[in-house]
This record gives C-alpha cells, sequence and structure tokens, in this order.
C-alpha cells in the first residue's frame, strides 16, 4: 500500500463484514455448515447450467445470476406462466426484467428482477409487473402471439404459489420479489434506501463516525 512508503498513509479503516458479525463464537462444523447452506441455491443452480447447455459453455457470475432468478420462479415466465430452459438464457430467448422499473427504483438486486421472454420485456417497457398485467392481461403478445399474458386473477395465484423456501438469505429474497410482483403501485419512500445504497452506507457509515469523534 502506498509504494511502501508510510508516511502516506494518514489513517487505516478496518471494517467486520457481515460473517464475521454473524459468525463470531460459532464453531468451524457450525460456521461450515451455514456457509453450506448460504451456497445451496448457488451451487444447485450452477449444477443444473452444466448439466443442461452445451458442453464448453462458459458458466459466468452473470449467466449464473440469471439462472438463479429463473430458479427462484421455477423456471417459468411470471407474466405468462410458459416454461423455459437453461438454453434460452444463453440464447437471448429469456432476459432480466426490473419488475418495477430500474428509472423508479434503480437496483439490480435478485429480489428486484425477474426472467420473462425478450418479446414481453420490451413490451412492458416502463410499467411495474402489476401495472403490465393490468393493462395487459388476457392478450396475445404483439411480437410474439403464440405467447398471452396471464389474466390478473391468474397472475396473483402463480405469485402466491411461488415457493419461498431455503435458507434465510434466499426466503427473503423470494419473499420480498413476490411483494414486489404483487404491488399495484410503486411510491419512492422518503429516505428509503435500495440495498446497493444500504451496502454503500454501511461502508461510510464508520469513517463518518470517526470524523465526528
Amino acid at each position: 500500500y502506498a509504494a511502501g512508503e508510510a508516511t502516506r498513509i494518514d489513517r487505516v479503516t478496518i471494517e467486520v463484514n457481515r460473517d464475521l458479525r454473524e459468525m463470531s463464537g460459532l464453531s468451524a462444523q457450525d460456521i461450515a455448515k451455514e456457509l453450506g447452506a448460504r451456497l445451496s441455491n448457488h451451487k444447485k443452480v450452477s449444477a443444473r447450467l452444466e448439466r443442461d447447455l452445451p458442453e464448453g459453455t462458459p458458466i459466468t457470475a452473470g449467466l449464473i445470476r440469471k439462472a438463479r432468478i429463473a430458479d427462484d420462479l421455477g423456471w417459468r415466465c411470471p407474466y405468462t406462466g410458459v416454461n423455459f430452459e437453461p438454453i434460452d438464457l444463453i440464447e437471448k430467448r429469456v432476459d432480466k426484467d426490473h419488475i418495477i422499473p430500474r428509472s423508479q427504483r434503480p437496483t439490480d438486486s435478485l429480489d428486484a428482477l425477474a426472467v420473462t421472454f425478450s418479446a414481453i420485456n420490451r413490451w412492458k417497457g416502463k410499467r411495474t409487473a402489476w401495472q403490465f398485467i393490468q393493462d395487459e392481461g388476457g392478450k396475445p403478445v404483439p411480437d410474439a402471439p403464440h405467447l398471452s399474458i396471464m389474466p390478473m386473477n391468474r397472475f396473483k395465484e402463480f405469485v402466491t404459489k411461488l415457493d419461498a423456501k431455503g435458507h434465510d438469505d434466499d426466503h427473503k429474497r423470494k419473499k420480498r420479489r413476490k411483494e414486489f410482483l404483487l404491488l399495484e403501485e410503486y411510491e419512492e419512500k422518503s429516505g428509503g434506501f435500495t440495498p446497493g445504497q444500504l451496502t454503500q452506507t454501511s461502508q461510510l457509515a464508520p469513517l463518518a463516525a470517526q470524523d465526528v469523534r
């Protein structure tokens, strides 16, 4: 650091990360068990990609991220209820969709995203999932007439039945996504933070506290 010149360093701040705080006092066996539970969804999805995609397909972090969202949704489009496969992720037949438009809620956290057919993603535009279903429920998709948008009653039933099981992190993520899918109208709360902003804030707060002291 600082090319080995200690005089260039004014101060050092050590941030204690979440894992160290939460696992303090646990045995090595308990820590291994907790980490295994946290990574189980990631490993399960990665294994399916390796099994179902053509040999030699790069299993990138971005692809795993999309597949985890798809897995949360049971590998079904939340707007049509139609199943899709891992191959559709790399052939761009389906893609990520911001349930609440990014212009309204600027976050790319997993719970803010769904995976839907590319033609539907374009058609949905800057509408929330609820607004889109309310406007277009029961209609065929203009660029993909073989697909039809679910009517509102079927959409609500589909979302309600989505699995929310798993590690506590997985459960919270799935639960939040279901809430966003069924949100009739999004309002930005004064002083509200997205997950990304909270991460930045957690890093800045200790520095600010030092300055105050």
